[in-house]
Parts: C-alpha cells; sequence; structure tokens
C-alpha cells in the first residue's frame, strides 16, 4: 500500500492533528484511508494519527509481517471500539485490536490521551490489494450508520479512567488539544 509520507514523519508530532479541510493535510494521510478518515471527521469523530497497513517493514526480507494499519482519535472516542466490534468476526483477512491509550510523550506536558483500532493482514495471506479494498469498503458502510459524534468526551473519560480521575484526563485532553491546535 503506498504511503503519504514517510514512515518516520507518522510517528511526529507535526505530521498529525491537521486540519482536513485544508487540501495539503488530506494529502498527508495514506491514499487507500483518505475516504475513510474525512468520512469520521465530517460525523465529528477527531483522528489525530493513521495508517492504511500494508506496508512492507523491510524489503531486503524474503518474509516478513504485514505492517498494521491504525485509525486514532483524540479526544478519546468509542468510534474505535465500534469500528473494532463490527470488524471483528466479519473479516477473516485481518487481526484487528481496539485500545485506550495514555502516552506520557516525554514530559508530562505531552501527554496524549486517545482511542485506537488496528488491523493487520493476517500471516498467511499474501499482500494483495484487494484485501486492503474491502476491509477500507466495510469501514465506510460502518461509519455511515455511526451517529454523529457528541462533545461529550467526558462520559468516555469516566468510562476509561473512572469518574474519580476525569479531571485528570481532562487536563490530559486540554493540554493536547492546546499543543496541537488544529493547523
Amino acid at each position: 500500500m503506498p504511503r503519504a509520507h514517510s514512515e518516520r514523519l507518522g510517528s511526529l508530532d507535526v505530521s498529525n492533528w491537521k486540519n482536513l479541510e485544508v487540501g495539503r493535510n488530506i494529502a498527508r494521510i495514506d491514499p487507500a484511508i483518505r475516504e475513510v478518515v474525512s468520512l469520521l471527521n465530517d460525523k465529528g469523530y477527531r483522528t489525530f494519527s493513521s495508517c492504511s497497513g500494508g506496508h512492507r517493514t523491510d524489503t531486503r526480507k524474503r518474509f516478513d509481517r504485514h505492517e498494521s494499519g491504525y485509525l486514532a482519535f483524540s479526544p478519546p472516542s468509542r468510534a474505535a471500539f465500534t469500528l473494532y466490534l463490527a470488524l471483528r468476526g466479519k473479516n477473516r483477512d485481518f487481526e484487528f485490536e481496539a485500545q485506550a491509550v495514555i502516552l506520557d510523550g516525554d514530559e508530562i506536558n505531552h501527554e496524549t490521551l486517545s482511542t485506537r483500532v488496528y488491523w493487520q493482514l493476517m500471516d498467511e495471506r499474501k499482500h494483495d490489494p484487494k484485501y486492503y479494498d474491502n476491509l477500507f469498503a466495510r469501514m465506510k458502510s460502518i461509519i455511515e450508520l455511526m451517529p454523529r459524534a457528541t462533545e461529550g468526551h467526558t462520559k468516555i473519560i469516566a468510562s476509561l479512567l473512572g469518574t474519580k480521575r476525569v479531571p485528570i484526563g481532562l487536563r490530559i485532553v486540554n493540554r493536547q488539544m492546546k499543543r496541537f491546535a488544529i493547523r
């Protein structure tokens, strides 16, 4: 699968948290999942990082695992778990994983609280874009049925961290949103 940027750039803050209504920003998203990411953002689910997956990790090896793809949401969203639950038994070509993640980022002011859904083509499958095309078409149909996102991420933070830790979770989310003011 083609990348829209280098592997290294995909993990840097400078490549994430972009306003997708700006043309040059949408071009940074892997071509295979641009529609998926745009549809999620149009519905109010804010993605901050993504990768279509399927990139070979070492082209010198005869056999190499397929690189996993992912969608990361912040503020945390149930969208990651909705996609996971809808895809997990229906698509036998991929393995799926959903997570809630707090990443400390080098220092306390660079913490990120997010939810993520991952997919990886099964090792026994040979790389073929049709697997990814089918997966992303399925994702789009799931997203189209999802309700619009609500602004209330406090409930999600409470379910992830517990009600006593909501203030800490909100502080992390507020700092990250300031840090990544949509550019």
